[in-house]
């Protein structure tokens, strides 16, 4: 029979095994990649922009879909600097020229008004727009790879809050550099992790029930 020491040497080696595991796919876990479908309409979350235009320019001239739309988001001290007689351009409207200027047709480019303080703002607005376009039965989220598993998951839930049924698919962009597989080894990306995973859990305990 073993004794006790060597039973509890055995249990730590197998949590510390399983939590080394766990760790290492942190990383992978927070990437949603769906199936190549073409959608009614791409929906480009604000954040990071270059690498999520990118993405969604890319896409359109895949032809995935022939809409795009950017969330206005909120940009602090913004309303006090156009007091001052001085207005800077929003992350969606910066998008916006982008993806005009990398070829999109500007009738093809919408801005969602809105003052969107976070993800679950920005499917708040996107919900609003949805149920005044009722023919739209279908969106494609585009967002950077960290970002894409959490935003799956909060528009899957909007989207149940709706009368009419769309479907929700995630892109998570190919420019950006996040190290899904090794996320450890760089500060940034680790950090990214860490407030994902707490963003998540806040998510899941608090924010889908405002839906």
């Amino acid at each position: 029979m073993f004794k006790k020491p060597v039973i509890w040497l055995i249990i730590s080696v197998f949590i510390i095994s399983v939590g080394i595991l766990i760790a290492s796919q942190a990383g992978v876990w927070l990437v949603a990649e769906t199936d190549d479908e073409n959608v009614d309409l791409i929906v480009v979350l604000m954040g990071s922009v270059p690498d999520r235009i990118l993405e969604a320019v890319d896409l359109y001239h895949e032809g995935r879909s022939d809409k795009i739309v950017f969330v206005k988001s909120h940009m602090e001290g913004s309303e006090i600097l156009l007091e001052r007689g001085y207005e800077i351009p929003t992350d969606a409207h910066l998008s916006f020229d982008a993806a005009f200027g990398l070829g999109v047709p500007s009738e093809a480019l919408e801005i969602i008004e809105g003052d969107a303080k976070s993800t679950q703002d920005e499917a708040i607005l996107v919900k609003d727009y949805l149920e005044a376009n009722p023919e739209i039965e279908s969106i494609l989220v585009v967002t950077s790879k960290y970002h894409s598993m959490r935003s799956h998951k909060i528009f899957s839930k909007m989207v149940k809050s709706l009368d009419q049924e769309v479907k929700v698919y995630s892109s998570s962009s190919r420019y950006d550099s996040f190290n899904a597989e090794n996320w450890w080894k760089n500060r940034e990306d680790a950090k990214r992790v860490v407030m994902e995973y707490l963003k998540i859990f806040n998510f899941l305990l608090r924010e889908q029930f405002q839906f």
